[in-house]
């Protein structure tokens, strides 16, 4: 019968530690007696766990725990922040570019609502309509929505603002 045990150093630890089965342990005794090399690993092993043993433990700081407690805390405000942070800008680059997008629209129908019927056939050539922008800027459904947007954009803007201090002052900063 051939013998097809090979040693570790991780199963050497586990003798030392005494970890392994009694079928293990005799297959690994057996191999130290026939391999003088594993056998001074194993007494470095062992000379390792006494010389840990001996040191003595010191008692942790006081506030320790609530030092680690505190940082873990900071961590997870810049994690929180960095996943969050950010979306009140995506909000705004989506206005923009709605806004981006309709106003051509709105300028074509307005131009287009400020032709007579009779003017309509007889466009043969498109022409850029001319808009009244003073118009525009009087225009109470400009004004409203400019207003509505901005104050969103400042409300999402204070939300963030309220949280992180909010989130601060848990944390103690």
């Amino acid at each position: 019968m051939e013998n097809t045990f090979k040693m570790t150093d991780e199963m050497l630890w586990d003798y030392a530690d005494g970890f392994l089965s009694p079928a293990e342990k005799g297959q690994v005794e057996d191999y130290l007696r026939g391999n003088p090399e594993w056998k001074a690993r194993l007494e470095m092993i062992q000379a390792e766990k006494r010389e840990l043993f001996s040191l003595t433990l010191e008692a942790p700081n006081p506030g320790f725990a609530d030092r680690v407690m505190a940082a873990w805390a900071a961590e997870q405000v810049h994690v929180r922040a960095k996943e969050k942070g950010r979306d009140w800008i995506i909000w705004l680059i989506a206005a923009v570019f709605g806004l981006f997008l309709i106003t051509p629209v709105v300028v074509m129908v307005a131009g287009a609502l400020q032709l007579s019927p009779e003017q309509l056939p007889a466009i043969s050539i498109p022409e850029l309509p001319v808009v009244d922008w003073a118009l525009w800027a009087n225009n109470s459904f400009l004004q409203y929505g400019l207003l509505l947007t901005a104050v969103f954009v400042l409300l999402r803007f204070l939300d963030k603002f309220l949280q992180h201090r909010r989130l601060a002052n848990e944390l103690g900063y």
